[in-house]
């Protein structure tokens, strides 16, 4: 995948993971008692851990193309990684 490709890829899912953490916030607000306290705890780490990559992701455009090359991995694997607790989450909460 090209510099410019892993670019867009992870600018969109970032702009879905940022609608989909603000449906979940939401839920959290629907369920009852330690469900919801679960929930916003998760949530809220999700949030945390979404904005410590958005920062790494704006550090890793502002490099050369070819030192984001030599990144590129760690952060599709760091997004990877996030990705897959979110959607475990979204299952959770879409129960």
């Amino acid at each position: 995948m090209s510099t410019r490709e892993t670019k867009a890829c992870i600018e969109s899912g970032m702009d879905e993971w940022k609608r989909n953490l603000e449906t979940m916030k939401a839920k959290t607000g629907a369920a009852a008692g330690q469900t919801d306290v679960k929930y916003r705890e998760t949530v809220a780490q999700l949030q945390k851990q979404f904005n410590d990559l958005k920062i790494k992701t704006a550090k890793a455009w502002d490099v050369a193309d070819d030192s984001f090359e030599s990144a590129r991995k760690d952060l599709e694997a760091a997004w990877d990684e996030w990705e897959t607790r979110a959607k475990k989450a979204w299952e959770d909460l879409s129960k």
